[in-house]
């Protein structure tokens, strides 16, 4: 299912953006001769002078366009073809390039309003006051000498108005600061700490709670790869009652326990569909965490998730306001990247997304919706960037053309755009064994490809 989702979300994404070119190259009277989803061997039917496509690679698109020279030196078009793309004047051009990343960049303004209308799964924190629940050992936050029963004031002078400010004025990048005004008992004052890498996660973290452990029962929800938990026989909804006989209430209580033991092995009693069970796990040290764990996820507790619904007026207000978050929040990681302040470690490729994806969409048709809105805003901008093979590395030739007033040679072009290939192809295998390490894990791969032999 997870195939599916990636497959279908990124599907109409990539059609939207497609068809933008697609529908203003009609109107301008360029004769398209093919219309395609994805790359490789395909299946498609003629309509008119179009055929349309469905290809093997589900990663990508093209509108193939008569006259569209970067298809390749060995096309033949007439110079006096007045319906090839590359007969039609500089504007008319520039037009049908810009408009597959405007319609990316559109769709948002569509789908956000109805993901408001709809209402999406969120942790009901997310709108509560900003009172720190607890502090994990060692992280940023402790060393800020932040304590629980904090109460966050403002973040980068920012109001916090509630958890949702805090933790999106914190999704930054590994080694940012961030600067805090807390209210502690009569007094307030301000602290400072820099944001650190957490394994397996994308951007920074500060290590406050409720990010990681949320107060809620401890019912496991999941494992890791090769989990001493999963391994000692623990199933997922197992909620766990007692380790090593002290009584656990909470998340962070076990989480405790599990790092107090370092490392040697412990007693859990778990309650296994009214049944009593115990278990024998010993923890393994996390490089990342910095800490004893056991590899297991919390639950999903209903209880604390909500799912807020607005009318169509208040929908359109809050969806247009979160669109332009969203975009702040693009423009900043490529700054923070180009800057080198952000790693392409912290990049999700073409895995995470799949698991977003299927995770968003069992969340509920407003969260799937409002994943599609913010991948859209990013390929929009993404196509928008001054490289070769991008649309905006199209402009950037276009641009040329329109200042030295003739077109870069087709040899230069071709070579500039055989460069943006293998520096596009080299990037996304870059976050794509990013993406396979942050989820898997090459360790346990390799551990697991060993064990073979």
């Amino acid at each position: 299912m997870t195939i599916l989702y990636f497959i279908l979300g990124l599907g109409l994404l990539i059609f939207i953006h497609e068809l933008g070119h697609f529908l203003v190259a009609k109107f301008s009277g360029i004769r398209v001769e093919r219309f395609s989803l994805g790359f490789g061997p395909h299946l498609g039917f003629k309509v008119g002078e179009t055929e349309y496509c469905i290809s093997l690679l589900p990663l990508g698109g093209y509108v193939k366009m008569s006259g569209q020279e970067d298809f390749g030196e060995g096309e033949i078009v007439p110079l006096d073809d007045p319906r090839a793309f590359s007969s039609k004047s500089l504007w008319t051009r520039v037009k049908v390039v810009l408009a597959g990343p405007v319609m990316n960049l559109l769709l948002p303004f569509l789908l956000m309003p109805l993901v408001f209308m709809i209402g999406r799964q969120e942790p009901k924190y997310l709108q509560q006051v900003p009172v720190v629940m607890g502090v994990q050992a060692d992280s940023p936050a402790a060393k800020a000498a932040l304590q629980k029963g904090d109460v966050i004031l403002t973040v980068n002078g920012k109001t916090a108005v509630n958890w949702d400010t805090v933790l999106r004025e914190m999704a930054k990048p590994v080694g940012s600061e961030i600067h805090l005004q807390v209210h502690r008992g009569p007094e307030t004052f301000e602290t400072s700490a820099q944001l650190a890498a957490m394994e397996g996660g994308m951007g920074g973290y500060l290590g406050i709670e409720p990010i990681f452990f949320v107060d809620v029962d401890p019912i496991i929800g999941g494992f890791t790869p090769d989990s001493p938990a999963h391994l000692a026989g623990m199933q997922v909804n197992d909620k766990v009652l007692a380790v090593n006989g002290v009584p656990i209430s909470d998340w962070a209580q076990m989480a405790e326990q599990v790092n107090e033991s370092r490392g040697k092995p412990i007693t859990f009693t778990v309650d296994r569909s009214g049944s009593s069970v115990e278990l024998k796990v010993a923890p393994i040290f996390n490089t990342g965490l910095k800490k004893y764990v056991i590899g297991v996820s919390k639950g999903s507790n209903p209880d604390l998730f909500q799912r807020r619904a607005y009318g169509p007026l208040e929908s359109f207000r809050k969806g247009v306001h979160e669109n332009f978050v969203l975009f702040g929040m693009t423009f900043k990681v490529l700054k923070d990247l180009v800057t080198l302040k952000a790693s392409y470690k912290e990049l999700g490729g073409p895995v995470r997304i799949a698991q977003i994806s299927a995770k968003a969409a069992k969340q509920g048709l407003g969260n799937f919706l409002y994943l599609l809105a913010f991948l859209s805003i990013q390929l929009g901008v993404l196509n928008l960037l001054p490289i070769p093979v991008l649309d905006g590395g199209h402009l950037l030739f276009m641009a040329y053309e329109a200042v030295a007033g003739h077109a870069l040679s087709m040899r230069k072009r071709l070579l500039a755009q055989q460069i943006g290939m293998f520096l596009l192809l080299t990037l996304m295998v870059m976050v794509t064994v990013n993406d396979i390490d942050a989820v898997w894990g090459f360790r346990e791969i390799f551990d697991k490809v060993k064990g073979w032999f």
